[in-house]
């Protein structure tokens, strides 16, 4: 993974002469360079993988930090909301997070830097499968994510596979309730948690907005054509702020009803009657 990250550094940032771990570079090293600083990893969710720290410190020789200021704003843009793929064609992004600490002077090594802090988030299901996270819904309600948002959007149901295209919706189920209605019928509710990943063509926000507006008018979602039936809305919420990946931005709940199944009974083969008028 720091490997693919050197590698996109020195490839969208051709001022920097390398990108070091931190116990490659020297006061000899020629400037400007970065050093990449690993940080501790944490387990996410079954459907985000995992998360990791990275750290960039832009180097340049000790004169204004107008200059880096200038790389760290090439750096951001190399690397924020990014999918790079390491040598194993594991795939991950980068998200920015903001600055690692307040500017450095390095008398020693006669330069100064700044820390651009960055979250990992390596796609990659743990513990999980997609029978485990999948829906029979999702489907439909894709076919409607399409029809508001435009084909420009790939759908996912349940988790952020390896390989995932930008911009992204993903539909997760986070609870499921059933109603008794009658002897004939019961009302299945599911609680969905929207995610929704934009690029620099289809930012976020302008897709967490029109599918809060979508669900805000839709009284009801097709699910089966055919046989007419339809998934109820309820309670559409969103939260711009909510991070896309780990979190989503959008929560609704959609129900539907369902019938009960019947079953046969056995046919009477005889009454036995027995009178007590006198």
């Amino acid at each position: 993974m720091r490997n693919a990250i050197r590698e996109r550094l020195l490839e969208r940032v051709p001022e920097l002469e390398d990108a070091y771990e931190p116990h490659a570079a020297d006061k000899d090293s020629e400037k400007p360079y970065a050093i990449l600083l690993q940080g501790e990893e944490s387990d996410e969710t079954p459907w985000a993988g995992f998360r990791r720290i990275m750290e960039v410190w832009p180097y340049v020789s000790r004169s204004t930090f107008e200059k880096v200021d200038t790389l760290e704003k090439k750096i951001i843009t190399a690397l924020d909301k990014q999918m790079l793929t390491t040598e194993a064609g594991e795939v991950f992004s980068c998200v920015y997070l903001g600055s690692a600490g307040q500017d450095v002077v390095d008398e020693e090594w006669d330069a100064i830097t700044r820390g651009i802090q960055f979250a990992v988030m390596a796609l990659q299901p743990v513990g999980t499968n997609d029978s485990l996270t999948s829906d029979p819904w999702v489907p439909a309600l894709a076919d409607w994510t399409s029809g508001i948002l435009g084909p420009n959007w790939t759908i996912y149901n349940g988790f952020w596979p390896l390989g995932y295209v930008r911009p992204a919706i993903m539909w997760r189920v986070t609870g499921i309730d059933v109603k008794l209605l009658g002897l004939s019928s019961y009302n299945v509710s599911k609680r969905f948690t929207v995610h929704v990943l934009g690029n620099g063509q289809h930012p976020e926000h302008v897709g967490v907005a029109a599918l809060i507006e979508g669900l805000g008018s839709a009284i009801k979602i097709p699910y089966d054509f055919a046989d007419r039936r339809y998934l109820t809305v309820a309670d559409p919420k969103a939260n711009i702020g909510a991070d896309a990946i780990s979190e989503g931005q959008i929560t609704v709940t959609l129900s539907r009803r369902v019938a009960r199944p019947q079953e046969d009974a056995p046919l009477i083969r005889s009454v036995n009657y027995k009178s007590n008028i006198r």
